[in-house]
């Protein structure tokens, strides 16, 4: 049986459907390169996927000047991207003595946990001028959703080391982990599996899923657990808890869990992430020759997108607010955040931009069952202390969240990992 706390399927994963039947996804929407487990899946599933929309020149904005550049690098100066690329190459050499299977034991694991990233980019050793200390901020809160202060230069380097050790096919569209969108939207997934178990299924439709019920309390004894949730008491031999770490350290064990594991679930938190949706007839910034893609990194809306249907039915743009400018906009008036996410797309693509068809947005951080996104983080010294307990188990509770992948840690691929990691664990231990 899977309990779910939400009213819906698809946690993190969640679209929703113009009246058209455009697909509008307001959480995970990419995938790209050695992302295998998940592009298996959609293979079994029969999805199909779609490019990423990259048509024509992209845009960077920094300090109220535009840099319109079609290829690899805006036209800043060039000091300020030798110094970005020089640090991304340095910290993925890095990322090659971390193994992502147990970053705590890489010989160097003490050193790098005992500092965060922004002491790491600030060292004067490194002599990053002010530009490219804002490009590598925006590149890393864009990633983490947190402040390069927040988290651990150890734990930058796993997440590295879980993508094949290559920071860059993090960021990028082309070649890189947003490459590519799935047909329909990502929610196409959970609604897939969802009915190949019910067709599997010999009794009710649905028994067994229960949805809006979210769990209180597992107990657990020598013969199997019982699980309490608001509309249910369900008993079974085993137990997987795969809900994000801040939320699974609210549950109340019986017997309680190992301190190590309730450390490191306390100390696990989400970062801060705003997604906005604004939704127009046609994709008019192609006309005009631009991409959609947007850079900036002195505002409120830090990155944008263009997700539009391939069948240009409509025109899409995705922006994001990462980190303490989500912090800030989700404190203004809902009508005053409106204007100032609408008049920041129409400062990137004109007038055309100011008059959205639809608009979606979504807090992730005030999202009551997610509380942060994209992924949970570690400050220093939280790895080296207690990040071992990851995927142990604990008797009969076994755990399985995308944070516990050691490859792409913190995207749909890790969370498919994750998922075939603890089926196979369970089938080991012949339920």
């Amino acid at each position: 049986m899977v309990v779910e706390a939400r009213d819906r399927i698809g946690g993190k994963v969640w679209t929703k459907y113009l009246d058209d039947g455009t697909p509008i996804d307001l959480g995970g929407t990419f995938l790209g390169p050695t992302q295998d487990r998940i592009y298996a899946l959609l293979k079994e599933l029969d999805l199909e996927i779609t490019p990423t929309p990259i048509h024509g020149d992209s845009q960077l904005v920094y300090k109220g000047k535009y840099y319109r550049y079609a290829d690899d690098a805006p036209d800043v100066d060039s000091q300020s991207l030798a110094g970005v690329w020089q640090t991304l190459k340095k910290l993925s050499k890095m990322s090659l003595e971390v193994p992502s299977q147990e970053p705590w034991s890489s010989p160097k694991a003490k050193e790098w946990d005992a500092i965060s990233l922004g002491q790491f980019l600030n060292d004067p050793l490194l002599n990053l001028n002010e530009p490219t200390l804002a490009l590598l901020r925006l590149l890393f809160i864009s990633l983490f959703t947190v402040e390069p202060s927040e988290i651990s230069l150890l734990y930058v380097l796993f997440q590295i080391a879980a993508s094949g050790n290559d920071i860059e096919l993090q960021m990028k569209v082309d070649g890189g982990a947003d490459q590519d969108m799935l047909k329909g939207g990502m929610i196409k997934v959970a609604k897939r599996m969802r009915e190949k178990i019910d067709a599997e299924q010999s009794n009710t439709l649905d028994s067994w899923l229960l949805l809006s019920s979210p769990v209180s309390a597992i107990a657990q004894d020598a013969v199997g657990v019982t699980v309490f949730s608001e509309l249910a008491m369900i008993k079974a031999k085993r137990v997987v808890v795969a809900v994000p770490p801040n939320l699974a350290s609210e549950i109340r064990y019986e017997p309680a869990l190992p301190a190590t594991r309730m450390e490191l679930l306390k100390k696990m938190p989400a970062g801060r992430c705003i997604k906005f949706i604004t939704v127009y007839d046609r994709p008019f910034w192609r006309e005009m020759g631009m991409s959609g893609e947007v850079t900036v990194l002195d505002d409120y809306i830090q990155l944008v997108l263009d997700t539009s249907p391939p069948d240009r039915s409509v025109g899409v743009l995705m922006s994001f607010a990462f980190s303490n400018e989500a912090k800030e906009l989700a404190e203004l008036p809902d009508q005053e955040r409106y204007t100032h996410v609408i008049t920041t797309v129409t400062k990137n693509f004109g007038p055309k931009a100011a008059k959205p068809i639809y608009y979606f947005e979504h807090d992730w951080y005030q999202d009551k069952w997610t509380r942060g996104c994209h992924v949970a983080h570690l400050a220093p010294g939280v790895m080296t202390s207690y990040g071992q307990a990851i995927r142990e188990s604990f008797a009969r509770i076994h755990w399985a969240t995308s944070e516990s992948s050691p490859l792409w840690n913190g995207n749909i691929d890790g969370a498919i990992r994750a998922g075939e990691f603890v089926a196979n664990e369970l089938l080991a231990a012949a339920i």
